[in-house]
């Protein structure tokens, strides 16, 4: 039976061997590597990896958050992929890190932003604690469900023990049933988590490029306020974000608050439908140019599949190397309503 070969973040190694046709995830389990997982379908990206020799394959026709570009340089998910020869897989991640912890909190505020946006707002329990890095999600359970949908966390560590989060209200759904129809304060939540790779990488000097699509917002803005409480330099920032209507946009004030804060961060907001009074008409990319555009940005994207693909393209045909391009997204799933 082929091998794999775990390398870890903190230099540790972890030697897999998988049976023809097994889930490498289920593998990696039995054999007591620490790799992260959570939705166990492709839909996030908690398990992904990078292979060296592409022994590690996907299985055929299963769609996966992963872009074409990332699977041709080597990125894989553990959980749709299979060994079938030797190879040596790279997380970007310690072997040591804490896994996602199970937490009670409580509903703090409930604030409608938005015909179709609650900016959610809760409190762990007493003695309750999860850590996280902004740009992260947690899976969310509301009173008397057994589903849980992911959402990513608006705010900082900073701000624990609360959290928030803007949430879009779907028609239909767990989650967005219980917002709409009987969410109260005090309900308590069940959160699983923290889950995701998307996070700020540090670096100062580079200049940043966030690229939002409705409440790819969250995580983005959650990112902003990481760089905006990091003492010293701050780097070039700009972000572009975006709604289908001028009705359906939210978070502006809060936006315009945020870089009177940030002097160094630039804020264009487009929507396809109603621009007026200064906004764009378009998508989040109208407003990206070839001044956003340079070899050494760093992007940040989060929204909807097809925006995140397009903005991947644009800024892979500028000549932004694919390590400097980050996003986020979930593909339509029962494991989440954004």
């Amino acid at each position: 039976m082929p091998v794999a070969r775990c390398h870890f973040a903190d230099g540790k190694i972890f030697e897999v061997e998988a049976d023809p046709g097994e889930s490498f995830l289920e593998a990696s389990l039995r054999a007591g590597a620490p790799v992260r997982y959570q939705c166990r379908s492709g839909s996030c990206l908690s398990c992904a990896c990078s292979s060296d020799s592409n022994g590690l394959k996907m299985r055929p026709g299963v769609a996966s958050s992963l872009l074409k570009t990332e699977i041709a340089a080597g990125r894989r998910l553990c959980c749709i992929g299979q060994l079938q020869s030797d190879d040596e897989l790279h997380f970007a991640y310690r072997s040591d890190s804490a896994g996602p912890a199970e937490v009670s909190a409580f509903v703090d505020a409930i604030e409608w932003m938005a015909p179709d946006v609650v900016k959610l707002r809760v409190e762990l329990a007493d003695g309750e604690w999860i850590d996280f890095q902004p740009g992260q999600y947690v899976r969310v359970t509301p009173p008397g469900a057994e589903t849980a949908r992911s959402y990513s966390m608006c705010s900082t560590p900073e701000t624990l023990p609360t959290l928030e989060f803007m949430i879009r209200v779907l028609d239909k759904g767990v989650m967005s049933d219980y917002l709409r129809s009987s969410a109260q304060r005090d309900d308590v939540l069940t959160l699983s988590g923290p889950f995701g790779g998307f996070t700020w990488k540090g670096d100062r000097r580079e200049p940043h490029l966030f690229i939002a699509g409705g409440t790819g917002l969250s995580p983005i803005a959650s990112i902003i306020e990481q760089i905006r409480a990091t003492s010293g330099r701050k780097p070039p920032m700009f972000l572009s974000f975006g709604c289908a209507t001028r009705d359906n946009l939210f978070a502006g004030d809060y936006l315009k608050l945020l870089a009177q804060w940030l002097p160094t961060l630039d804020v264009r907001i487009a929507v396809e439908r109603g621009a007026e009074d200064g906004l764009l008409a378009g998508n989040p990319l109208t407003a990206i140019t070839e001044a956003q555009i340079s070899s050494d940005v760093r992007a940040y994207i989060c929204g909807p599949p097809a925006m995140i693909a397009a903005a991947v393209e644009k800024l892979s045909a500028a000549g932004v190397p694919a390590n400097q391009i980050h996003y986020e997204q979930f593909i339509a799933s029962q494991q989440s309503e954004a």
